[in-house]
């Protein structure tokens, strides 16, 4: 079971596309450049990200430090070679067992927490703008 904070989508021009980077991800996905910002963000504010790798639909930085896989998907596409919009969202993955054990709420807590230090981010950030908040996704 994936529990998952708002999506936040936006515009910026602050993370360059590598050459090829989609190779790694779906054709015209791309990330790479989000993910070390967001993880070095995380990092400065006491959240133990690691560096981001590939996934067929973006780029992944994991947060250490918690029982159930958490992390933070980083994916943008650019249509007809415009600017990219970039969606970014906060998960924990609960297992079966941890569900049984409270784990549910346990993780909605770290989802919480972690949605609000990528509000944070995001909305203080001066080259970020059109900042959305979809609380309905993902």
């Amino acid at each position: 079971m994936l529990i998952t904070s708002p999506v936040f989508s936006f515009e910026s021009d602050a993370f360059p596309i590598a050459l090829g980077e989609d190779a790694a991800t779906n054709p015209g996905i791309y990330g790479k450049a989000l993910g070390e910002w967001l993880a070095g963000k995380l990092n400065e504010r006491g959240i133990g990200a690691k560096a981001p790798y590939a996934e067929d639909w973006g780029w992944c930085v994991e947060v250490a430090g918690h029982p159930n896989p958490t992390g933070v998907a980083c994916a943008g596409e650019a249509e007809d070679g415009g600017k990219p919009t970039w969606r970014v969202y906060g998960f924990v993955d609960v297992g079966l067992l941890a569900r049984f054990r409270g784990g549910k709420e346990a993780a909605q807590r770290t989802v919480d927490e972690l949605s609000g230090k990528l509000k944070e981010i995001l909305s203080t950030t001066p080259s970020i703008s059109k900042l959305l908040i979809d609380e309905e996704s993902p």
